[in-house]
């Protein structure tokens, strides 16, 4: 959390603390389970035949529930080690018609979707990355820095909703959004 002000804040990134804390609200989750689409396993679809991005483990490390650092070494531990001590969360994303993104995490394990307000996958609202679904990844630079970034950092994880149409608080149990 910042030390700055909200006016600060909004004033930086362009993102009041209502549209970051509302973000998810714009987020949409796979249509049914997502299943892989090609044998790098990089690339799923949903039940409504909507294309989504796995990204490589060490791009998910913010979404991990353990501290950012330990995740990055075990993310490239197991890069290098054949998949030994794999992060838990898998993210993935998909192009939304207006050039924003959609982001949701999943245990790799259970394919259920991660709720932790902390770490979950949330709506990102840059539309400076033409290449990400090639890439598998955000810029951690421009828009996405200051929009997606910097709001979670200042103004924290406090969402109000896991996705668009579901608030906070309203699931017993996660839905399982990957078919592991």
């Amino acid at each position: 959390m910042s030390d700055k002000t909200d006016a600060q804040i909004e004033k930086e990134t362009g993102i009041s603390r209502a549209q970051h804390e509302n973000r998810n609200e714009l987020n949409e989750l796979p249509t049914k389970k997502l299943k892989p689409i090609d044998k790098e396993e990089t690339l799923y679809e949903d039940g409504a035949g909507r294309v989504w991005r796995r990204n490589p483990d060490l791009n998910a490390s913010y979404h991990q529930p353990m501290p950012l650092a330990i995740a990055a070494i075990r993310s490239i531990f197991s890069s290098v080690f054949f998949g030994i001590g794999k992060v838990p969360n898998l993210k993935f994303m998909s192009p939304n018609a207006d050039g924003t993104y959609s982001e949701v995490c999943a245990n790799r394990y259970t394919g259920e979707l991660i709720i932790d307000q902390e770490i979950m996958g949330t709506y990102n609202f840059a539309t400076d990355a033409p290449d990400a679904m090639k890439t598998g990844n955000l810029p951690g630079t421009g828009e996405h820095k200051t929009m997606d970034i910097d709001t979670h950092e200042q103004y924290g994880g406090n969402y109000k909703q896991y996705a668009k149409g579901i608030p906070i608080g309203s699931l017993d149990k996660p839905p399982v959004i990957l078919s592991v």
